[in-house]
């Protein structure tokens, strides 16, 4: 291929770029202005369409969590808080906004505590996104690999032990951070967690209209989902409680 086919078609393909970027960056104007305006239906509608064109952020879900809590969607915005929060788990505006709706909700279901290590685990991990953990984990890789170059090349005797010693390390920091990054992009992309949307959710010994009723939650309550039968989830919340529910009347965060 010659050079001018292809400077014309990176000419031709950055041109398409903008004209799909263009109409996003006009509806989030769009949306924002909507917003400042007080008019949050209207803010709400433009947020969804560019969801809908298959756009994702925090911003955009917590943008959405704000229209839905003005509009006392409140299941609705504990769903969208609950997504912004997955990609920015620190994200002090997010977590606010997240307890400020949850007190709006009926049920109060408080977590059991954590083992303050654990605790103390995830949020090292949450301090970066997974593409920090990644570049921090090839420069560790990268430093480890010139360290071992010194032991094997350096002079002097102090100087190679002290050498080897800090590849080790950096080596095993490396595969820390890779572990920390592999673990919050798995936590990102899970779909086993959903809040309830319905009003009210009657919670079912077994699958099936006729089974017992254990309990019943509702709109805004976050569950994780066990287990799936046809339309049926075996769902357990936050204080341990298990027992079926209609699927359709909740979504997944």
């Amino acid at each position: 291929m010659s050079k001018r086919k292809i400077l014309l078609l990176c000419v031709a393909g950055s041109i398409t770029l903008s004209l799909f970027a263009q109409p996003v960056d006009s509806l989030w104007a769009r949306a924002n202005s909507a917003y400042m305006q007080a008019d949050f239906q209207e803010a709400c509608d433009v947020y969804t369409a560019i969801y809908n064109q298959g756009f994702g952020s925090a911003p955009l879900y917590y943008n959405l969590g704000n229209c839905a809590f003005k509009l006392a969607q409140y299941a609705k915005a504990v769903l969208w808080y609950e997504r912004a929060k997955l990609l920015e788990p620190q994200n002090p505006d997010i977590l606010y906004n997240l307890d400020l709706v949850n007190r709006f909700c009926l049920d109060k279901i408080e977590n059991p505590p954590e083992f303050f290590l654990h605790t103390w685990i995830k949020e090292v991990r949450d301090s970066f996104s997974p593409n920090q953990w990644a570049w921090g984990s090839l420069l560790l890789l990268s430093g480890s690999a010139l360290l071992l170059l010194l032991f094997f090349f350096g002079r002097s005797r102090g100087g190679r032990r002290l050498a080897f010693y800090l590849s080790l390390l950096a080596f095993l920091l490396c595969i820390c951070a890779f572990s920390l990054g592999w673990s919050q992009k798995r936590v990102q992309n899970r779909h086993d967690y959903a809040v309830v949307m319905t009003s009210v959710a009657y919670i079912k010994s077994a699958p099936d209209q006729q089974g017992k009723d254990l309990f019943i939650i509702h709109e805004g309550a976050k569950m994780r989902i066990l287990d799936q039968v046809g339309g049926w989830a075996r769902i357990e919340l936050a204080d341990r409680r298990q027992g079926w529910m209609e699927l359709q009347q909740a979504e997944r965060i």
